[in-house]
């Protein structure tokens, strides 16, 4: 018997009205199941496993960092139509993404540009277009986003892909990454080591299986090899910040989701990421096709389990970190806040530590006592957003002049770093027996753990996942119009930017709803644009005069 676990509100696949919907257990597995009064009754699965949906719910959280200058004051027909980013928008972006080309060196079946190149168009923004986008980003207040991350097409077959980083570093990224098929890295060492030293620090490689068969089917073409090729290149540049992004896809290349793990393990050092993306239904489906495509975060959490005897985990979401997040940065005056407040179900995963003599894996709630991390950093958001909002500092209360703000300033200073040090010593105590994992392992955890707490910069992060052995598995179930929730996008961390070329205003648009609803309208738009811009531009030819 189905029983109804909560209720939110949806779109239509086929016309995109909005329609409720509900979220029902099923024999231990949670589907939604809403209707359109013109197109019928839809049903998709959510999850496998009832009881791991239901216990993430407990997790999502408000931002306190809601966007100031939204694009789009007063929405008119609701969310997820007014992008945007609209005034309902309930959390800070993360993530600032553009498609700088639409050009590229594969015609992959599952990609969202491909329709366009198919057709012969293509849309690739000027550098100043794309400086614009990103400027616009990083002026979003309170708080803006720190990654920049670059889309297409292939963006690396922009040569002048390098002077983009490094126009996007200048603005203040602290994470720069491109989502690659990782061709022209394999082939051109040289173009990579560019892009590194111009402040690449993260590859989104697309990654979907351990066999040349499995990109004939995802990709249309034998391209493991370069796979392969790009981890030797960045070994050999001492690159370690690869991200292996699986689109997964049932009956074609789910399979290959354990395999992906244990090839992560083997090169962690220079992975350290695996992003596992079930793939998102496009185009119009039969409601009895849809349950037999549709595969999910929860299935890969369940075959990696198996594989691993459990030692992956329970899992989960990413908003449990997102007050760590905040704290640490308050606590370091750093402007630079990652945002993570995303609907529970968006995102979620775990970090393995692996063993670098036998490659054993120890899932992070065996080395942290996550329950007590939740709880302290739960105390010391609510401690510090008080403080924030409502004490004043020392230099404030010593506003007598040069001497006595100087002498206010050296007692903030110092209250500051007592404060860094308490919550560090505090968070120190998550950590679990050190003689179950051996004194050394232990140390060098609560080492980094310790490095990271009193100085929260991208570095330090990155030194806890690379020095320390660790692997994070994350897991993004991207949305599409059989399981939109309205919920779920008006907390999106990722927006895609773009220069709407009937106001001449950037623009930003949650991801999900660019891919399901906004993208054909925006591709035409932009394409319009281009052709009366190109057309303009031309001269026309001068005519001969007869002698």
């Amino acid at each position: 018997m189905a029983s109804i676990i909560k209720k939110t509100t949806s779109i239509c696949p086929e016309c995109h009205a909005l329609i409720s919907a509900d979220y029902v257990e099923e024999d231990g597995q949670v589907y939604m199941t809403k209707e359109c009064k013109e197109h019928g009754k839809f049903k998709d699965l959510i999850s496998i496993n009832a009881k791991h949906f239901r216990w993430i719910q407990q997790f999502t959280m408000d931002s306190e960092a809601k966007i100031k200058n939204p694009q789009v004051k007063e929405p008119k027909k609701g969310c997820p139509h007014d992008c945007g980013i609209c005034s309902f928008h309930k959390s800070a972006p993360a993530i600032a993404i553009m498609d700088i080309t639409y050009r590229c060196n594969l015609k992959c079946p599952f990609c969202f540009a491909n329709a366009l190149t198919e057709r012969g168009k293509n849309i690739e923004p000027s550098f100043e277009e794309i400086k614009r986008v990103y400027t616009h980003f990083r002026n979003i207040e309170p708080q803006p986003p720190v990654c920049a991350m670059f889309s297409g097409g292939e963006p690396t077959i922009r040569d002048d892909f390098p002077d983009i980083l490094r126009m996007a570093r200048d603005l203040g990224y602290i994470q720069l990454q491109v989502a690659t098929n990782g061709i022209r890295f394999a082939k051109d060492i040289d173009f990579l080591r560019a892009c590194i030293d111009a402040g690449m620090n993260a590859m989104y490689l697309q990654f979907d299986g351990v066999d040349a068969e499995v990109y004939k089917k995802t990709r249309g073409a034998d391209i493991w090899h370069f796979k392969q090729k790009v981890i030797e290149n960045c070994r050999k540049l001492k690159f370690h910040d690869i991200i292996l992004t699986p689109t997964v896809v049932k009956g074609v290349n789910d399979d290959q989701v354990t395999k992906i793990l244990d090839y992560a393990i083997e090169n962690i050092d220079v992975v350290s990421t695996i992003s596992y993306q079930p793939v998102s239904l496009c185009g119009r489906i039969e409601q009895d096709e849809i349950l037999k495509l549709r595969y999910t975060s929860s299935h890969v959490i369940d075959a990696l389990n198996k594989h691993t005897n459990g030692e992956t985990g329970w899992m989960y979401p990413m908003p449990i970190l997102a007050k760590f997040a905040k704290v640490s940065s308050w606590l370091n005056n750093n402007p630079n806040v990652l945002e993570l407040t995303c609907n529970s179900i968006c995102g979620y995963g775990t970090f393995l530590f692996v063993d670098p003599k036998t490659k054993k894996l120890r899932d992070i709630s065996k080395l942290f006592n996550i329950p007590r991390f939740i709880k302290l950093t739960d105390k010391w958001y609510n401690r510090l957003l008080k403080k924030r909002n409502s004490e004043r500092t020392y230099r404030d209360t010593f506003n007598f002049g040069p001497i006595s703000k100087t002498i206010g300033s050296l007692l903030d200073k110092g209250s500051e770093t007592a404060l860094k040090l308490q919550f560090a010593a505090e968070l120190l105590t998550t950590l679990r027996n050190p003689f179950t994992d051996g004194m050394d392992n232990f140390l060098r955890r609560a080492r980094l753990f310790l490095e990271l707490m009193i100085n929260s910069s991208r570095d330090n992060a990155a030194d806890f996942l690379i020095k320390g052995n660790h692997l994070l598995i994350a897991l993004m179930q991207f949305q599409d119009g059989y399981n939109l929730d309205v919920e779920r996008t008006s907390r999106c961390l990722v927006h895609y930017g773009y220069i709407d070329p009937k106001t001449n205003q950037v623009m930003a648009v949650p991801f999900c709803p660019m891919n399901t609803i906004h993208r054909p309208r925006i591709e035409n738009e932009l394409l319009m644009a281009q052709a009366v811009t190109k057309k303009e531009t031309e001269k026309p030819p001068v005519p001969k005069i007869a002698s």
